[in-house]
């Protein structure tokens, strides 16, 4: 007779859950591991296994699971080496492989030592291996053959067998060149490692030498002459130097593998560790199960929970809401074939799966206790060995339960005293869930009595639940709803599975009204339930909806206000280059005021000037973005308009389109956003007064009207021109100085452009003597870096 345990392995299918999880294990070892896994013994061995659970969970949260390796056996090399034996080069191999997996498990458990540290803990192995990795790695190819490299002995050893083998094949060749009139084959032949002749044994006398042996029809001697004798014998002894230094190779490996064995086996139960974890991960990730911790009290709050099997199978699985505690007692009631079983079966597997450290198919807010056994009693308990039948088995079967039941008990009850008389057996169940619950069990019951669905009634111990049955589409909802029985629904049922109509009619009226009167109010109160859960549920659909557009609304106005930014963006960089272009005129009209037309370059010199006052401000303009003015209407060629951006007016030279205008601001046109003017005059106060064009001047004169100190130099306000071409370099001085125009910098500052030549030097001087923005500039001092330095002042 099965004990308690293996009749609750077998009634809830545990071994199936294992097999399903085996085949996860990227390993055969893992996987006879986990086909092997029991339910913890104490709730400390529960919670550690919890642990281990949560981190694998962990790791896979983080996008960065664990990755199981199929490392092969090496306990019994272990185990010989360990006695004093030598390992085989296939065997070492397999250490080798071992290590290499154990270096690369390292290497993944550092990297989530910060995030998951327990992982480090479980999956650590001692890095002192890798030297010995790194000499299984020199001395043996992936077939187990040491090679060359192994020793310089054995290079030479085997140097020495391929010459002596090569003068052996030379010399046999001629013989067999000489000899060929009396052999069988034109080649040589080898037997039992020595070389020798194919001679007909009629003509055998004709060749000197020792008979080595001859073939199984007697034609052919295989004869060694005198000559190839020697060799051969030279040969096996230049074989027999390479065999003996293979074996001392081997030897010194298997010595290493010795003084490691323990770290060995450490780094071994580490990948077969890993290997199970990343199973349980891949199944929490298939089935979106989640490892729950283990608390003292007897108590199970499963939310939304699904049967792992049927998960496995690629079933469709109604999720399930289940509640039990020690000292209360469950009756699942509702029509065959609706689930009740199956809300058995994911109690017990459930807590099953809790002390195995499996994760359980569930949602948020799950939670589940200690339950040091789990009795069952499920399915067909007929045993015709023991001339039982079903009743008899059941009885017996419940009679064991009620001595092992006790406070820390999950007793699982299909169709409890089911298959005699109905109001015997009814009466026998009563009395076999009260004596459990007198010995503090959590009971889980399913059943057609109706005296067991009055019981909730009567005795608050007892809850009832119930799965539901649709009429409407004549199948079982497999829904389980707590608080209320089930009606068996029989005769829907039968209708269902094709029993004739007027069968079932017939079987309707033998009914008592009391009977069907009841059995009506059990449907319609479920259906009104099936309502109300179906427009809860879309409650909920339409509140996630709701959420996801606020949340894509959200991250269109971040999108739409990041667009506007970066347009900004690359239009301030289009006006600063213009403003760059401007001084750069600048320069270059100056030059001609010498020449004449002063009048008209100065006027030239001022309008570029004023955009590159403009082109000062540009920075803080483009800080904020306005989204509150509304847009201008009617905006027409000719029409003046506020550049809100640039504190400037201008005027519409094209007709807007596409929710833009060209715009001439002084001497530039710009396309300009419609949210970005307003029609009419500027607002409050001119634009930004241009500074006055300066006047070319003598750089030496600049030195001599500069202030006579400098702040002390940094690396804020000093530009590193070094190793730059001089236009390269004047373009970065620009830069340099809008920095100063656009403030948060001190108004002096510092070009470094070394001495060299002497030619950047020059162009940045007059670089500077010609730039609008620059007050003055002078050589730096010893005390300020020297020449190697030039001191500017910004006009403010």
């Amino acid at each position: 007779m099965a004990s308690l345990v293996e009749r609750a392995a077998n009634n809830l299918e545990w071994p199936a859950l294992l097999e399903h999880l085996a085949g996860l294990c990227a390993g055969p070892l893992a996987a006879e591991r986990m086909r092997a896994l029991e339910p913890a013994a104490t709730l400390a061995e529960a919670q550690e296994r919890h642990r281990r659970g949560e981190a694998a969970l962990a790791a896979l949260d983080l996008a960065d699971p664990i990755v199981g390796d199929a490392v092969p056996a090496v306990d019994d090399v272990l185990e010989h080496v360990d006695k004093g034996g030598v390992a085989s080069g296939e065997e070492l191999v397999d250490v080798g492989r071992v290590l290499d997996a154990a270096r690369t498990l390292r290497a993944y458990a550092k990297r989530r030592e910060a995030d998951v540290p327990l992982l480090a803990e479980l999956l650590a192995s001692d890095p002192t291996l890798d030297p010995l990795l790194h000499d299984l790695r020199r001395c043996l190819d992936g077939s187990g053959q040491v090679v060359d490299e192994a020793s310089s002995t054995l290079k030479r050893a085997r140097r020495e067998v391929h010459r002596r083998r090569g003068d052996l094949l030379d010399t046999i060749g001629k013989l067999a060149s000489k000899h060929a009139d009396v052999l069988r084959e034109s080649s040589y032949v080898e037997r039992d490692g020595r070389y020798g002749l194919p001679v007909r044994a009629d003509a055998h006398r004709r060749v000197e030498g020792i008979v080595l042996g001859s073939s199984a029809t007697g034609a052919t001697v295989y004869v060694e002459p005198p000559t190839v004798t020697r060799l051969n014998n030279e040969l096996r002894i230049a074989e027999g130097d390479v065999e003996r230094e293979i074996a001392r190779v081997l030897a010194s490996l298997s010595d290493g593998v010795r003084s490691q064995c323990e770290a060995i086996r450490a780094a071994h139960a580490a990948l077969l560790e890993a290997d199970h974890l990343a199973a349980l991960s891949r199944f929490a990730e298939q089935t979106r199960a989640r490892v729950l911790p283990l608390e003292e009290e007897a108590a199970i709050d499963l939310v939304r929970m699904r049967h792992p099997l049927l998960l496995a199978q690629g079933i469709e699985v109604v999720a399930t809401d289940l509640t039990l505690r020690a000292g209360q007692a469950m009756v699942i009631s509702g029509p065959n074939a609706g689930g009740k079983t199956v809300a058995l079966k994911c109690l017990g597997l459930a807590a099953w799966m809790a002390r195995a450290g499996i994760p359980i198919p569930c949602s948020e807010g799950s939670r589940i206790g200690w339950f040091s056994a789990v009795l069952t009693d499920i399915g067909d308990n007929q045993s015709l060995a023991q001339s039982l039948s079903t009743f008899s088995a059941q009885v017996n079967n419940l009679s064991r339960m009620l001595a092992e039941a006790d406070e820390q008990s999950l007793v699982l009850l299909d169709e409890v005293a089911g298959g005699t008389d109905p109001e015997e057996g009814s009466a026998l169940a009563a009395g076999v869930l009260e004596a459990l619950l007198e010995r503090g069990a959590a009971v889980a019951a399913t059943t057609h009595y109706e005296r067991l669905k009055d019981l909730a009634a009567e005795d608050p111990r007892f809850v009832n639940a119930s799965v539901g049955f649709d009429f409407e589409a004549m199948a079982p909802t497999f829904t389980l709803t707590l608080g209320v029985p089930g009606a068996s629904s029989a005769l829907a049922v039968a209708s269902r599975f094709g029993m004739p109509a007027s069968v079932v009619a017939r079987a309707r009226s033998l009914m008592s009204v009391e009977a069907r009167d009841r059995e009506k109010l059990l449907a319609d109160l479920h259906r009104e339930q099936r309502l109300a859960r179906e427009a809860r549920a879309q409650a909920e659909t339409d509140a996630a909806e709701v959420a996801r557009l606020r949340a894509e609304l959200t991250e269109e106005r971040q999108n739409v206000r990041e667009r506007e930014r970066q347009k900004l963006r690359r239009e301030s960089e289009g006006l600063m280059a213009e403003v760059r272009r401007a001084r750069q005129q600048l320069r270059a009209l100056d030059d001609h005021v010498k020449e004449g037309g002063r009048r008209g370059a100065e006027r030239a010199i001022d309008e570029a000037a004023r955009v590159v006052a403009v082109g000062g401000e540009l920075d803080e303009a483009t800080r904020e973005l306005r989204h509150d003015d509304p847009v201008p209407a009617d905006l027409a060629v000719g029409d003046v308009v506020y550049l809100e951006r640039l504190g400037t007016a201008g005027t519409i030279v094209e007709a807007p389109a596409r929710g833009e205008a060209k715009v001439r601001a002084g001497a530039f046109v710009l396309r300009v956003p419609l949210t970005e003017l307003a029609k009419g005059p500027p607002r409050k106060g001119p634009p930004p007064k241009p500074p006055k064009p300066k006047k070319r001047r003598n750089p030496s004169a600049d030195a001599m009207e500069a202030p006579e100190r400098a702040p002390m130099r940094t690396s804020e306000n000093t530009c590193d021109l070094r190793g730059m071409r001089v236009e390269e370099a004047l373009e970065e001085v620009d830069r340099f100085v809008d920095r100063f125009l656009t403030g948060g910098v001190d108004d002096v500052g510092y070009v470094l452009h070394g001495h060299g030549t002497g030619a950047l030097k020059k162009a940045v001087r007059d670089h500077l003597a010609l730039h609008g923005h620059i007050a003055s500039q002078r050589a730096a001092t010893q005390q300020e870096g020297g020449d190697a330095f030039t001191v500017f002042w910004v006009r403010t």
